[in-house]
């Protein structure tokens, strides 16, 4: 007898079924001759935070293609299929502005090709010794990180004040589409995999890898800075994580939810944003 769903999960699963990915072209023009280093918010803590999460896009959103499509073979719900074709252009548009955006970090001293080196060969290492269905459960706890995260630059106003309004740009337009697709990995997980304990075993795992893969990332940038032992740098990092706009204390419940049996990302329901960005009239086209 098949588990009756609770109406919560059941309206998360009528969202999501409903979603439309188009994939966007969007070009940002980078001119980093009028960028401070600094650029979020004149806090080195902040901006070094940023560039190292941007390094881990371009080979992890190519990941996440390959781990969703390893298993598309098992999907035969149409719609999902269509939202895969999106999540798929969403991402591979993800991974080339943010190879613009680092490439653009070298000029201020930063390793970037050092860091692309290591991680292309952890992704090959990946590729070769992980099953799929731990690279799928992989994904989808690094688009459940994103799209916590994509939250809080949409709906905090002091996520992005004081950003320069270029690199401001786009990491609203990465949010708006990691929300927009942030089931995808989740719902192909369920149909082709399902393991719930999988789904939390990898999520603990990935929570401590993406953690001190971002800490060593920033921590170098820091250290290139002569910033990595200054102590108003700690406490802007204090601030930013606890205080304000205290991102751990603010995403930890929603992080929390995954664990959940019967978690669903859309259980979040924040549709709203998309429909406030695209009205807002972002010059993008459609493909």
């Amino acid at each position: 007898m098949a588990k009756q769903l609770t109406p919560r999960l059941q309206r998360a699963l009528d969202i999501s079924s409903e979603m439309t990915i188009p994939g966007r072209k969007m070009t940002f023009a980078f001119r980093l001759d009028y960028i401070p280093r600094y650029w979020n918010d004149n806090d080195a803590f902040k901006s070094t935070f940023m560039n190292a999460l941007s390094c881990l896009f371009p080979e992890g959103e190519r990941m996440f293609m390959e781990a969703v499509r390893a298993h598309q073979h098992r999907i035969h719900d149409g719609q999902l299929n269509e939202q895969i074709k999106g999540f798929i252009k969403q991402e591979a548009i993800h991974g080339n502005e943010h190879a613009l955006y680092n490439d653009y970090l070298k000029k201020w001293g930063y390793p970037i090709d050092k860091i692309n080196r290591f991680e292309k060969r952890e992704k090959v290492w990946l590729k070769k010794w992980i099953p799929a269905a731990h690279r799928l459960a992989i994904t989808c706890a690094l688009e459940h990180f994103t799209a916590i995260m994509a939250n809080q630059v949409l709906t905090d106003p002091r996520a992005t004040e004081g950003m320069h309004p270029q690199f401001k740009e786009l990491w609203r337009w990465h949010a708006i589409e990691e929300t927009e697709h942030k089931a995808v990995a989740y719902d192909v997980y369920q149909q082709a995999v399902g393991s719930y304990w999988l789904r939390v075993l990898t999520m603990i795992q990935v929570t401590i890898m993406f953690c001190l893969r971002t800490s060593i990332y920033q921590a170098v940038f820091l250290w290139k800075d002569g910033q990595l032992f200054n102590p108003k740098t700690w406490w802007q990092g204090i601030r930013f994580y606890f205080l304000r706009p205290g991102l751990v204390r603010r995403i930890l419940p929603e992080y929390l939810d995954y664990f959940r049996r019967d978690f669903h990302p859309w259980m979040h329901d924040n549709r709203e944003l998309l429909q406030h960005w695209l009205t807002e009239g972002q010059n993008y086209k459609a493909l």
